[in-house]
């Protein structure tokens, strides 16, 4: 019995083919590697099915999933081409098989039937005709499942199946979907399908990339231990905090200073919580760039094949690395970005977005899911995140308390306010006090605005000091840029902020460390994007007013070595222009800063003092807080019941409180370039604001734009200074007040 499964094309010929049996035979091993006991203790809590039971249902799940390719319409596909819907002939055969129904209300749910069904796609919808013949072979094989479950499980199987073909599936299909929905709306239910759902469809992978020859790790060859992390240290001797979080085997608040040696912590308490060499360690930071760095630190600390990186642009950074390193793109880079994206790596770096999308659609993404219930995550820089994104993360944190998966949130300073809507102000909490009692920089107040002490700044400068200038807007980043500029060299100068193609960010911010390194002076102007996207270092800052935790963030910009010698200076100025800010905070925070050399401890009470004063002086910004907060914190059940957990959705969830929603836009130049490659269009794309295209977009043949994927502006740019707005345009002033 060769009934073919799989074949490999090269240069139009077939190399190999391989057998039904032999593909269902892999599948079957990768998913029972795939199960430990940790996470199969928590789904039978939650589900109310025993163990033993979903074990069950992930064995028969990868045993009968591909039934449908023992038909004659599935071989002339393998052949031919011809469409077929193999996973639609497979659940013929299972409508009568009861044994793995699921009792919710007065209904049963056929949980082995929907599993196979979905295996490939959500719901074959499109499907119109649906004509099918069984082979011969197909029931010598349904047959075969007794002898085959006690080979892989090990004991005599006592279920008796009938091998019977329901030929009219399209009236079944209409009950399936039904039986979705009574997943989407049963918690347990969904937890359960998502979790033997997520090792069918990764077996299924793994299967596949067995016979093609492009296997990839997910998971560690060896459990990771205290005593391997500690020999890729650069330090022999561990921090008081560093050593309590490698013995920490809870959910924890870490609040260390920027600089310190957070990340080397937490990847020690990720380790200490591992349970076997399956289990994840998932580390979030706000921004794609942090994300990169970190992703190219870990590889330090671990072997680089058991490191992956999610984020949007992830695949254009690690494209380019594996060129950099293997001379070209190929089918084993493609097949490890596939399996690394749904965080099968035993450590992937990921930016919080990324997370948060594929754990919102829970039972869409149901590999991430099953890789969820058994990783350990650090979220760092937490206190960078607006409040609805706060609120949603409250959510978050409470399905990870239901699930039993470890935490550690980390910040330099996050206001106990905060913590308390969070939700995590009884998380134990690890610091150490000597740290917070450095001191980096002083700080001084400046009454006027900053556009009027630019020469001062020119000063700072020509003594030999390196200089952030950071401006709370695009459009007074640029003017400063400009005024600057006329007085020294232009390789003495960088402008960084949101509105540059996103290859020239990232030369830009090589650039940026590049400079750094070299240790000579120079003069970076930017936006707040540099709060947490760089890992940077100046000698003096001078900022814009901001609110109080923002401002700490820059503070951390300066002197990051705590260094006596080299005491850093940092000026803030009163800004005229509030936006993008709120007035109250802005007149709190410069209310409350003092003048003068602090230790780093006393941040953290200005922070608590100005937070303490908002929720007790001004209502209406204690009920925006809060709103803001429930609005995030009701996203992911909102957004559960309107896709059914399950069906295809933009993953666009707005988790985010930005006035203007962004898109990803193209110019019209690099359109017209004919020097550019079309699958090169991403690296081209700026992140600007939805409304510009009502006076920007060019049009094109609505044929063009569906292929395209990007609108198209027709907006003048340079490398230098990025987007240039027509002077005379006020729509977009406001994107630039």
């Amino acid at each position: 019995m060769e009934l073919l499964a799989k074949k490999i094309e090269k240069d139009g010929q077939v190399i190999a083919t391989q057998s039904l049996e032999l593909h269902t035979a892999w599948v079957i091993e990768e998913a029972l590697k795939l199960v430990d006991d940790n996470s199969l203790d928590k789904v039978s809590k939650i589900s109310g099915f025993k163990k033993s039971k979903i074990r069950d249902l992930i064995f028969f799940s990868a045993y009968f999933h591909d039934m449908g390719k023992a038909t004659k319409e599935f071989q002339s596909t393998i052949c031919n081409g011809s469409k077929s819907y193999h996973s639609l002939y497979s659940a013929s055969v299972l409508v009568g098989i009861e044994d793995f129904d699921f009792l919710e209300g007065d209904r049963y749910i056929n949980l082995l039937l929907v599993i196979a069904l979905t295996h490939h796609t959500l719901l074959p919808y499109g499907v119109k005709d649906v004509e099918f013949n069984f082979l011969d072979d197909a029931k010598i094989f349904f047959n075969g499942y007794k002898k085959n479950y006690k080979n892989y499980l090990k004991k005599n199987c006592e279920y008796d199946f009938e091998f019977e073909i329901e030929e009219d599936i399209k009236v079944e299909l209409e009950a399936i979907e039904i039986e979705l929905q009574y997943i989407k709306a049963n918690h347990k239910l969904r937890i359960l399908y998502a979790y033997v759902s997520g090792i069918l469809n990764l077996a299924d992978w793994l299967a596949s990339a067995r016979f093609s020859g492009t296997i990839t790790p997910i998971a560690f060859d060896i459990q990771p231990s205290k005593e391997d992390f500690m020999k890729h240290l650069s330090f022999d001797k561990l921090r008081e905090f560093q050593e309590n979080l490698s013995a920490n085997s809870q959910s924890v608040l870490v609040e260390i200073p920027t600089g310190e040696g957070k990340t080397e912590g937490s990847l020690l308490w990720a380790i200490n919580n591992l349970y076997n060499t399956h289990s994840k360690i998932i580390y979030t930071l706000p921004t794609q760039t942090t994300s990169n760095k970190l992703y190219e630190r870990v590889h330090s600390f671990f072997d680089k094949k058991e490191c992956g990186l999610i984020h949007s642009s992830a695949k254009i950074f690690l494209e380019k690395e594996y060129e950099r390193e293997n001379g070209e793109v190929d089918e084993i880079f493609k097949s490890d970005f596939l399996l690394s994206k749904s965080f099968n790596k035993p450590i992937t770096v990921s930016t919080i977005d990324s997370l948060l999308k594929y754990f919102i659609n829970i039972g869409r993404f149901n590999i991430a899911t099953k890789n969820f219930l058994n990783s350990v995550i650090i979220i760092d820089e937490v206190h960078a995140y607006d409040l609805k994104l706060m609120g949603f993360l409250k959510r978050f944190f409470e399905l990870c308390r239901e699930f039993d998966v470890k935490v550690c949130l980390m910040s330099a300073s996050i206001p106990n306010k905060i913590k308390e809507l969070l939700g995590v102000e009884n998380y134990p909490l690890i610091t150490q006090q000597d740290l917070f009692e450095k001191k980096a920089n002083e700080i001084i107040k400046v009454e006027n605005s900053l556009d009027e002490d630019l020469y001062f700044i020119l000063e700072k400068f020509k003594s030999g000091k390196n200089i952030l200038v950071i401006r709370n807007s695009v459009k007074r980043a640029t003017s400063t840029f400009e005024e600057l500029q006329k007085d020294i060299d232009s390789k003495d100068i960088v402008l960084y902020h949101s509105t540059f193609k996103k290859r020239d960010k990232k030369l830009k911010e090589d650039l940026i460390f590049q400079k750094l390194k070299e240790n000579k002076p120079f003069i970076l102007v930017a936006t707040q994007i540099v709060e947490v996207s760089l890992d940077i270092d100046f000698n003096v800052m001078f900022t814009d007013n901001a609110p109080i935790d923002s401002l700490i963030q820059r503070f951390g910009r300066v002197n990051r070595k705590k260094s006596i010698e080299q005491k850093g200076e940092i000026f803030i100025y009163r800004t005229e222009n509030p936006l993008p800010y709120r007035d109250v905070m802005l007149d709190l925070t410069f209310e409350i800063i003092e003048n003068g050399y602090f230790e780093l401890g006393k941040y953290v009470e200005w922070l608590n003092i100005v937070y303490d004063k908002l929720f007790e002086d001004d209502i209406a910004i204690k009920n925006e807080i809060t709103r803001l907060f429930d609005e995030g914190y009701s996203k992911y059940d909102e957004v559960i019941k309107k896709l059914d957990g399950i069906k295809k959705s933009s993953d666009n969830y707005d988790l985010r409180d930005i006035e203007q929603s962004k898109n990803d836009y193209l110019l019209y130049d690099d359109y017209m370039n004919e020097k550019i490659d079309s699958k090169d269009y991403y690296e081209y794309t700026i992140a600007l604001p939805y409304y510009l295209e009502k006076n920007f977009k060019h049009s094109l043949p609505s044929e063009i734009e569906e292929k395209l994927f990007y609108p198209v502006l027709k907006l003048e740019y340079s490398y230098e200074k990025g987007i240039i707005f027509p002077k005379e345009d006020d729509f977009a002033s406001s994107y630039f007040s």
